[in-house]
């Protein structure tokens, strides 16, 4: 039975790494199709960063490797990071509207889809922005269904996201202009520097709670019906 157990160990570890090595090989391929257009290959690369497609962070690898090997043009590759980024989450909002609330749930569950639901009633555009301008591996792409699927509001949700990834490429194209490779390491292995995200993230989290607390309580979006946190629609 210790035997086993053992074995099972080390079964689930190895099939870790070959998942790891699995993304890590995706994610070089993908930066070495898009990084020989430059700029150019980071229109497209965001606009895929922000649908359902997973790109496993290939877009800020891109972004701030390309800032720190052309300094004076993280501003150039900050505008075209946010620009597709603003096409592909369209897209994405486009998608949750047109395939609706009954498939989100099936999709990624009941209670899931109604905690989405609820943090889009209580916070609004706040729901947006802090997916849009968190660290990985926070699941931007959900909300961005989400709000689609649950039809709020599309000139709060095409602010929030122009805010929220105007904030993240921005600084991060700024800084990786500044501190060069050093970014870039962080980027490829965020798993080793996972604390300082999820620090980051609470603090943006945080910072955007106490914004929204200081103004008026936001109006419900979803006229007629009422969400819990606990995902129970009442």
């Amino acid at each position: 039975m210790i035997f086993a157990s053992i074995k099972n160990v080390g079964i689930q570890k190895l099939a870790m790494a070959l998942l790891q090595q699995h993304g890590r090989s995706r994610t070089s391929a993908l930066l070495h199709f898009f990084a020989q257009w430059g700029g150019l290959g980071v229109l497209p690369l965001a606009i895929l960063d922000s649908t359902i497609i997973p790109t496993f962070g290939s877009l800020d690898i891109l972004a701030a490797f390309l800032s720190a090997r052309h300094s004076s043009l993280w501003v150039y590759y900050a505008s075209m990071a946010v620009t597709g980024s603003m096409i592909g989450s369209y897209l994405t909002y486009k998608l949750g509207q047109k395939t609706g609330l009954a498939w989100f749930e099936r999709k990624f569950g009941e209670r899931r889809s109604h905690q989405v639901e609820y943090a889009l009633e209580r916070w609004g555009a706040g729901a947006v922005f802090v997916s849009t301008v968190a660290p990985p591996p926070c699941p931007t792409s959900l909300f961005l269904l989400a709000a689609g699927g649950f039809r709020y509001n599309i000139r709060k949700f095409l602010l929030a996201v122009f805010s929220g990834r105007a904030i993240r490429y921005g600084l991060l194209t700024l800084i990786a202009a500044h501190y060069g490779r050093r970014i870039v390491r962080y980027m490829r292995h965020p798993g080793q520097y996972l604390w300082i995200s999820l620090v980051v993230t609470v603090l943006i989290v945080a910072a955007t709670a106490i914004f929204l607390s200081m103004r008026k309580s936001p109006s419900p979006v979803f006229a007629g019906r009422q969400v819990t946190p606990s995902g129970v629609a009442d």
